[in-house]
């Protein structure tokens, strides 16, 4: 049976390996990764990771030597801890082909850019509030600009950083947090350098992994926020409710305010954590809201426009 998106093949990915069916895996994503050209380097990486499983290392190399043929790459990270991939290290073959994908990455000017796109809405000016959204993993800055360009019809400026950590060709993560945070920190202080804004008027968004950092910049007063907004979230502080619970007093105490959205059908979070830990927010005194879009997926809709306007509404607007 034909799968109708990437991430639908990736589920059953993601079901095969936990099950450790390397070989259905393998004949899977052989079928029919080739439907996905757009998830190219994912798909390759799920073919050499099943071929590794299995001991079949002609496979592995085969597909590298491709992907590097075609200009592609992967980052280090991936080469290095990838469970798939743990019996390959120290491995010559192996080597020569880390060793030529990071070469192909360096070649690669977007793998070393910063990369900070902005844009201004018509009236702006000093009083003009500030929005910053971060991208979900494995993405990139451009990709997560559709969930949040309706802010600038609004009058606010959006700011859209991309992660310094480059996974593979064209996909950035935020799973380094210490260095997340400072990229989100880092671009704050280039947007005040370059562009006036209201500093008190200021909201961190984000989507999946994004959404990550946002909340827990948010709870810990990182920056000066007037609120956050979280869309598809992935969640903060799940090993570490106490640390959670020691955050909520001060946030309350700087009138932080939160919007969390989620998708009906979306099956790439968990719906019911994310509701818990906005009733948790509210039992503490700080004011949130979450909304479910009917409908939605994990990937951007346009159905998602409306609950973001909302969003920005009762994030600005104290009498709420």
């Amino acid at each position: 049976m034909p799968f109708p998106t990437y991430a639908a093949l990736n589920e059953q990915m993601i079901e095969h390996f936990q099950n450790k069916e390397y070989e259905q895996a393998l004949d899977l994503i052989s079928r029919e990764g080739s439907n996905f050209p757009a998830a190219r380097a994912m798909v390759d990486y799920w073919m050499m990771c099943s071929a590794a499983r299995l001991d079949n290392r002609p496979v592995v190399y085969q597909v590298a030597e491709k992907l590097l043929a075609d200009g592609l790459w992967f980052g280090e990270v991936l080469w290095r801890q990838t469970p798939s991939f743990q019996k390959l290290q120290g491995v010559a073959e192996f080597e020569r082909l880390v060793i030529a994908s990071l070469k192909v990455m360096d070649a690669d000017p977007s793998s070393s850019e910063s990369v900070l796109l902005k844009y201004l809405p018509e009236n702006h000016s000093p009083k003009t509030p500030l929005i910053i959204a971060l991208h979900g993993n494995q993405s990139l800055a451009l990709d997560t600009v559709p969930f949040w360009e309706p802010a600038v019809s609004q009058g606010y400026m959006l700011a859209v950083p991309q992660s310094t950590q480059a996974m593979f060709t064209n996909a950035y993560v935020w799973d380094d947090l210490e260095r997340s945070f400072a990229d989100v920190k880092d671009c704050y202080a280039k947007i005040k350098a370059e562009t006036a804004f209201d500093e008190n008027q200021v909201i961190l968004a984000g989507h999946s992994m994004g959404s990550l950092i946002t909340i827990q910049m948010a709870l810990t007063g990182m920056l000066n926020l007037r609120g956050f907004i979280a869309n598809g979230p992935a969640l903060p502080f799940m090993d570490t409710p106490d640390e959670l619970e020691a955050l909520l007093p001060s946030a309350r105490e700087r009138g932080l305010r939160g919007y969390f959205i989620i998708g009906e059908m979306d099956t790439a979070i968990f719906q019911d954590e994310i509701r818990a830990l906005a009733e948790k927010l509210k039992s503490a005194g700080i004011v949130c809201e979450i909304e479910t879009v009917p409908g939605a997926t994990h990937d951007y809709s346009p159905a998602y426009h409306a609950a973001f306007l909302r969003a920005l509404d009762f994030i600005s607007n104290t009498d709420n």
